[in-house]
């Protein structure tokens, strides 16, 4: 089998930012298999589907499939979990579809789930990327899938087999939503940097983005720029939860730290 590079780097960044959003929402984090037996594979599988052999097993398409297996085997109570794997696909070749690449998955296995709240946690995490509003297309009875820029970034639904029912979906592929986010036209940044809320440590993490793409950029101007809004960010955070504190109050505070500051001595 020809082994073709991916036309788009996996931006490893927006895998780190699902995983963290999704907790951040309730979704305990696991570890999953990334090798299964054929009874975990069969619920999602096409019939005609050819599948990646291994001497232990099968290389997942999806970490559904590593979730199957735990639930197969009891190991997956109850719940909504976030998770990440490689996923590897024997399919047709083309701008979006690849042998393999990387994706965050989400389940929810609790006592008659719905898929609309974890659709609404997907939209919630597209929606951070890009002033376009992600649209969402229903297939047919066979869930929902969350498309920016027409390229489709996340499929949702419920699946039942053998007695267990499950809410499935897409956390975050790459390298599919840096390629659907490619095509919006840029601004001043290279980089995709998600939208933070003002007063919350979200944005404080946009504005220190923003700083450190434009040193990327060899672009002093914007890097100062950045940096007085990283100062504002910490503004309305202080205001936000610390209102008895003022940034004045916070820059004093350097002087009770700034000998363990200078030697790099954090404890």
């Amino acid at each position: 089998m020809e082994n073709p590079p991916l036309p788009t780097k996996i931006d490893y960044r927006k895998i780190v930012d699902a995983l963290e959003f999704y907790q951040q929402l309730g979704y305990e984090r696991l570890e999953v298999p990334w090798i299964v037996n054929e009874q975990a594979m069969a619920p999602t599988s096409p019939a005609d589907a050819s599948q990646y052999e291994t001497w232990r097993g099968m290389l997942v398409a999806s970490a559904e499939q590593s979730f199957i297996a735990m639930m197969q085997d009891g190991n997956l109570p109850p719940g909504r979990y976030v998770t990440c794997s490689p996923c590897f696909r024997d399919e047709e070749l083309d701008e979006h579809h690849h042998y393999w690449f990387e994706k965050v998955e989400l389940i929810d296995n609790r006592t008659d789930p719905s898929y609309q709240e974890m659709l609404g946690a997907a939209m919630g995490f597209f929606g951070r990327y890009t002033h376009i509003r992600p649209e969402t297309v229903s297939q047919e009875g066979k869930g929902i899938d969350i498309l920016i820029n027409g390229v489709e970034v996340g499929s949702y639904g419920i699946r039942e087999y053998q007695g267990m029912r499950w809410v499935y979906g897409t956390g975050c592929a790459e390298p599919r939503l840096s390629q659907a986010l490619a095509l919006t036209p840029r601004g001043y940044h290279l980089a995709d940097i998600p939208r933070g809320n003002l007063g919350y440590q979200s944005k404080i993490e946009e504005e220190l983005r923003e700083f450190q793409d434009a040193l990327v950029q060899e672009n002093p101007v914007m890097a100062l720029t950045e940096l007085s809004d990283l100062i504002g960010a910490i503004e309305a955070y202080l205001q936000c939860n610390h209102p008895s504190i003022t940034l004045e109050n916070l820059l004093t505070m350097d002087k009770t730290t700034a000998r363990a500051f200078k030697n790099g001595r954090r404890n």
